[in-house]
Formats: C-alpha cells, structure tokens, sequence
C-alpha cells in the first residue's frame, strides 16, 4: 500500500515537471567551466577625472575565451558610489566587448555576464577597480619627487593611486598621504602622476620643454630633459584619465636664478603643457617652495613664486611649504624628514578647497 502510494507521488511530480516545462525549452547551465573573462587594461579607462556633475566617463574593454553572442555589466558600488543597473555592452567578431559608462564619483568593481545565444558562460566579479574622482600631477624637484628612505606607504591603496617613473624606484613621497587625506574629505578616489625629478629647476624645465639649451650636469638638452619625461606623461597618460590641476614645487633648487628667470622659465613649462593638451585654461598651482632663510636667494625666490600668480593666468596658491623648515621638518635643511611629509601633505590637502574645486575647470578624458 505504501509503495503503491510513493509510485503515484513520483508520477504526479514527473507529470508537473513534463507540465511545466514547454517542449522548447532549455534549461541552461549557470556557467560554463573553463570560460574566462578579462579586461584589455591598455585599452580600459579605469580611472577618470570627474566634472562638475561628480561624474565620469570609464571605457571598459575586454574579451572572452569562448563565441559570445551578448555581454552586460553592473559596476558595483564599493568606495562611494551609485551602483549602476545592468548595462549593455556592444560584443564583437574576436570575441571581444566593450562600453562607455558615465558614473558617478566614487568605487567600482564590475560584475560581467557574457553569453553565448542566451546561455550563460561566465558571471564573474572582475578584480581591476574601476575610479572616478580627482587626478594630479606634479612638476618639481627632489622634494616633490621624493628621496629614500623618507617615504609614507601608509596610504588607502584601493582608492588612492600614485603613478611613478615606470622602470625607476619610484617613491611615494608623500603623496600618497596627500591623496588619502582628500580621499576622505571629497569621498571620491584621488589620483597623483609623481613627475617630480630631483635635481632640476625651473630654468631647466623651462628651456627643456621647447628644446632649448642650457649647461647642466644631470640632464642633456639635446634629449629635451627633465621636461620631455613630463610630457611622457602629458602626452600618453593624461588623455586617458583627465587632470584636475598640475602642482608645482619648484624654488629650493632656483636660488642662483634672476628673479625674472624664474617667473618666465615657469610660464614656458605652463604654456607648453597647456599647447600639449589644447587647454589654455588648465589650472597649476605654485606652491611656496623655499626654505625659509633670511637671505636676498630666498627672498627672491618669494617673490617670484608671488608674481607668478598675478603674471601667469589660471594659477592658483598651493601649498605653503616655506614654513615646513628647518630641522623639525627637514633632514639636510632642504629635504624632508618623516614630519616633513606628513606636514607637506596636510598643507597640501588644506589648498584643495571647496572654493577652489568650484573655480577650477579640470581637463577630461580625450582618447
């Protein structure tokens, strides 16, 4: 009796599945094992300089191992965001997707579908994070650049970036400090292109941006150092992300240079980066780099650093580093000890205001 009963339970539920299931269908795997998903990073915009709107626009680039006929993604709020709907994106040929997406400021991963005629191959959280906030670069000597062993590494590296010299020992100064401290009062990630390069004034960076010659034992004219590393940068990085400003920190290394000297070499380097870029208005901002002595050097360095400011348009005061001296900020008198960078990152910080975010016109993401 009993058997007979479990027979008729499993023939009414072998009937409903039969029922339930049109002929046509297909019941689908989830994924298929062995299917790999990637992004294209040379081609991926990953992180981007934000408008006005706290928005920008990423490019996402990637392939698949296996034929897709379809692709979506969903950029997935991790640092401050707006997590976006799933999103389409266009599929090719070679297996390949891609999309241009406009976030808001913040933290993303990426959350990828790929299918192949509606079944699912992959649904995958992608590892590269994806960016849009505030991007920097730097034009200055060794105090910008940075000198081992004094260096912070106690920074948020999810959210905070900081590009160095490719191939070199690259530091990071302190701008990583600097970039974390603006990270958590914009809420957006902050990114900083390290260009700084020991050694070099504002002469040589002056001259060098349009090939013109001058004696220097680092640096050879003829090759258009230190500034041509610079426009490296200028031109094959920023296009892709965008900039919010330049920041400069040039004056220790200017002493032996003429008031005048100083203030046009700066306005050469400025108007080449902005002829680079095609933006006259592309906002550099001149930090008060000096030691601090009572000395006619010193006081001419001041001075120009002040004229700059009036002279040269779309300049901005940055940081005031002056009064980061002496023997409780810097090691040698010049350069900066532990409490040196902690202090030159504050300042720094303390210039990025709402008021300057609010007079300032960034340059986006053209390629």
């Amino acid at each position: 009796m009993i058997n007979n009963q479990i027979k008729q339970i499993f023939v009414l539920f072998l009937l409903f599945i039969l029922n339930a299931c049109k002929p046509d269908e297909v019941i689908t795997p989830l994924a298929e094992p062995g299917t790999i998903v990637s992004i294209d990073l040379a081609k991926t915009r990953k992180f981007v300089q934000r408008n006005e709107k706290n928005e920008g626009e990423v490019l996402i680039v990637g392939n698949c191992t296996k034929p897709i006929t379809s692709a979506k993604v969903k950029f997935k709020n991790y640092f401050s965001g707006q997590e976006t709907e799933w999103l389409t994106l266009n599929v090719d040929d070679s297996n390949g997707f891609k999309g241009t997406f406009t976030l808001k400021g913040g933290g993303y991963y990426p959350q990828v579908i790929v299918q192949n005629n509606g079944q699912v191959l992959k649904d995958t959280l992608l590892p590269q994070n994806f960016k849009v906030g505030e991007i920097f670069a730097v034009i200055g000597h060794s105090l910008a650049e940075g000198q081992s062993p004094y260096t912070i590494t106690a920074y948020d590296q999810q959210w905070c970036e900081i590009i160095k010299w490719p191939g070199t020992n690259g530091i990071d100064g302190f701008w990583g400090r600097f970039a974390d401290k603006l990270r958590i009062k914009l809420q957006v990630p902050i990114m900083v292109y390290n260009t700084g390069i020991g050694g070099s004034n504002s002469y040589e960076w002056g001259q060098s941006a349009y090939g013109l010659e001058f004696k220097s034992l680092l640096f050879d004219w003829k090759k258009r150092y230190p500034y041509s590393f610079f426009e490296d940068r200028v031109n094959n990085d920023i296009p892709k992300s965008g900039i919010r400003a330049i920041l400069v920190m040039h004056g220790e290394n200017d002493y032996a240079l003429a008031e005048n000297q100083i203030v046009e070499s700066t306005r050469a380097y400025i108007e080449k980066t902005r002829d680079l870029l095609n933006a006259p208005k592309l906002t550099f901002m001149i930090a008060k780099s000096n030691t601090n002595i009572d000395i006619p050097e010193v006081a001419k360095v001041k001075n120009a650093q002040k004229r700059m400011l009036t002279e040269i348009p779309f300049t901005y005061l940055g940081a005031d580093l002056e009064t980061v001296s002496g023997s409780t900020y810097r090691w040698d008198s010049i350069h900066f000890n532990f409490a040196g960078l902690e202090e030159a990152a504050n300042r720094w910080n303390d210039v990025m205001t709402p008021e300057f975010f609010q007079q300032t016109k960034p340059y986006f993401r053209s390629n």
